[in-house]
């Protein structure tokens, strides 16, 4: 088994980190609670790995992190990422959305391709195909495509097979 080549700097006991397992909604913070509790006892890390199921990389995030942040190390931060800002600023978005109404107005049904390439001449930024619809949809249209027609079909008959109401 591989080692740890981490020493856990303790600036706590186990009964620091068994309050906090007891307390936490979080698993995250439970489980490296629990971690730093098995080891604080004093289990090896052979024994704390196997009980905590972490890997020994795992392992070695925590303890850098812990050894970095103390007892906040082993909050669960992921939810305070509020990820990338939005591509287009609400300004944007509504110059976006006017567009896309005008167009709609005259008859002019816009796709993705759409989308992207008025993005891109407009306002010079660069966005994904995927991106294009979620504009799109933000702005309260949906993506249009017309219904297939058949290549053989005969618009006379059609014409003609409708019923008369």
């Amino acid at each position: 088994m591989k080692k740890f080549y981490k020493t856990v700097a303790f600036k706590h006991e186990a009964e620091d980190f068994w309050a906090i397992y007891k307390v936490s909604t979080c698993a995250v913070e439970r489980r490296r609670a629990q971690f730093f509790a098995f080891l604080a006892e004093g289990k090896s890390e052979t024994e704390t790995l196997e009980l905590t199921r972490y890997s020994v990389s795992g392992a070695r995030q925590i303890i850098e992190r812990y050894n970095r942040l103390g007892l906040s190390g082993l909050k669960d931060a992921r939810h305070e990422n509020q990820g990338a800002p939005p591509v287009l600023t609400a300004e944007e978005q509504q110059q976006f959305a006017a567009a896309l109404q005008q167009d709609f107005d005259q008859g002019v049904v816009w796709d993705g391709n759409r989308a992207q390439s008025w993005v891109k001449e407009v306002l010079g930024k660069e966005i994904y195909l995927g991106r294009g619809y979620e504009r799109m949809r933000q702005a309260g249209f949906s993506p249009q495509k017309p219904r297939p027609r058949h290549k053989k079909g005969d618009p006379v008959a059609k014409e003609a097979s409708k019923t008369k109401s």
